[in-house]
């Protein structure tokens, strides 16, 4: 008999934050990296959750920059990995990841898959352009 193992079915359909996303070309084509955060249970610290995708119109998205940070995203995909520990270049030795990682292959974000974007902080000026009117009283007094 065989010791070869078989992959089981393990999907997961899990909604986070975008906390980074980057186009990436490897060696003549494209694909699009997503990093969401998503906390599993309530006042828990977040895992992070990576998949890679060449879906043009989520593509076109980032290109046009409406796949911003604190964008909400549902994605599905299959269970590739789950890691806590890395291993540091530096020391050559494992470490702890800061958050949990989770990644996806064969992810896809259906029809109703974008979330909204995250709002901005009261009293931010994220977004809006300020006039300096300091130079505009200076004349007028």
């Amino acid at each position: 008999m065989s010791d070869k193992t078989f992959a089981q079915f393990n999907t997961m359909t899990i909604t986070g934050r975008i906390s980074h996303q980057e186009i990436v070309d490897n060696k003549g084509s494209e694909f699009l990296a997503i990093t969401l955060l998503s906390n599993l249970v309530d006042d828990a610290e977040a895992v992070t959750i990576t998949f890679n995708t060449n879906n043009p119109g989520l593509m076109g998205l980032s290109r046009k920059d409406w796949l911003n940070n604190g964008r909400l995203v549902t994605v599905t995909g299959h269970v590739a990995s789950m890691t806590e520990l890395y291993l540091n270049q530096k020391t050559g030795k494992r470490a702890v990841r800061q958050r949990p990682l989770i990644h996806l292959v064969n992810a896809q974000v259906f029809d109703g898959g974008l979330g909204p974007a995250k709002k901005p902080v009261e009293g931010s000026t994220q977004g809006l352009e300020i006039d300096d009117a300091g130079e505009v009283m200076a004349a007028v007094s």
